[in-house]
Order: structure tokens, then sequence, then C-alpha cells
């Protein structure tokens, strides 16, 4: 009988350290940190109204993903953005394509990828042109840009207005093959901006 018992607590006991390992390995899955991904930052004129981090339980291929979401007294006419910006070494005097993967959820302002260009004849483009509204699973966006040789910064993210939530990841830049840049050379950039000279987690 002794015996049966201990065998019963032996059981038990590597049963709970079994659960325990299974919690600690996927329990994180099923949390979202408000932390801003790794050389991320906030911005927006009404940045503070909405939430911004990483999300371990959607996502896209590997947990985990980007996340933005308005808060409960939200500006109407205010936008919040995650982001990050470089100095674009290797894009200078070429045309590049921003691709991101996003899911978003009853987005009843307007969502989009955002990209800006900073120099004489930069160019900046929030998709305010093409909105997205509403709700859909993960779908790929990309945005074009060309990027004079004078470009001191380049920076790009995710941008939501008014209501709703949008997951981001995946991101990516890539030349064009065709690439048609019709802007003649301004003060070609020496790179002594300090910034990274190339995106990073770009999957957070």
């Amino acid at each position: 009988m002794l015996l049966y018992t201990d065998m019963i607590r032996n059981i038990l006991f590597w049963m709970l350290v079994f659960i325990n390992y299974v919690f600690q390995i996927f329990g994180q899955v099923s949390q979202v940190s408000y932390e801003l991904p790794a050389e991320w930052f906030r911005a927006g004129n009404s940045s503070q109204d909405y939430e911004m981090g990483l999300d371990y339980t959607i996502f896209y291929g590997k947990a985990p993903s980007g996340f933005i979401k308005s808060r409960a007294n939200f500006s109407e006419y205010g936008f919040g953005i995650l982001m990050q910006e470089f100095f674009p070494k290797d894009y200078l005097g070429k045309q590049v394509r921003l691709t991101c993967t996003m899911k978003y959820n009853n987005v009843l302002g307007w969502t989009g990828i955002l990209i800006q260009v900073y120099s004489i004849n930069g160019m900046y483009d929030d998709m305010r042109n093409r909105k997205i509204t509403g709700t859909s699973g993960w779908k790929e966006i990309n945005s074009i840009v060309n990027v004079p040789e004078d470009t001191t910064v380049l920076a790009f993210g995710i941008l939501l207005s008014g209501e709703g939530t949008v997951w981001l990841d995946e991101c990516s830049f890539e030349l064009m093959e065709d690439a048609f840049f019709p802007f003649s050379i301004v003060n070609p950039n020496d790179g002594n901006s300090g910034l990274p000279t190339y995106p990073t987690n770009l999957s957070f």
C-alpha cells in the first residue's frame, strides 16, 4: 500500500513539473507587452491615445508582432505611429519598395504603412489617398518611393488614425528592378547622420 501511495505521489509530482514546464514555454505566447519593440519608437500628434507594443498571440510567421491600438478616449482627429528610422546608405539614388504584412480589426478611422524620405526632393506617403479601413486577416501592403542621393533619413512604420487595432509583421525593403530616378543629384549625403545604415528588427 505504501509503495502504491509513493508511486501516485511521484506521478502527480512529475505531472505538475510537466504542466509548469509547458506553462513556462507556451504561457508567454498568450501575452501582450506594452514595451516598444527594439529600434522602434512612438510618434504622431496623438501618440498618447494609442497603445503600442508586442503581441505574442497574434502574429504572422512567428511570434511576436508589433501592434498599435486606440485607447478608450482617443482623439477623433489624431493619429499614432509605430516607426523607426535609418540612414539609407545602400538606397541612395535608387527606387525602393517597402512591403509589410498587416492585419487589422475594426478600423473605423483609417490605417496604412508610412514611409518618409528626408531630402530636398523627398517624399512622404502615409496611404491617406488609399486608406485602409475595416477588418482583415494578414495581407501584404507596400509603398514605393524614390530615395534621392541627398537623403539624410528614411523613416517608416504603421499609422493608425481613429479607432481600431492594427498588427504589423515581416517588413522588408527591396530595390526595384526597373528603378526610375527623375531627380538630379543635390549634395550627395556622406552618411554622417549617426543613424543605423539599415533597418532592423523588421519581424519584431
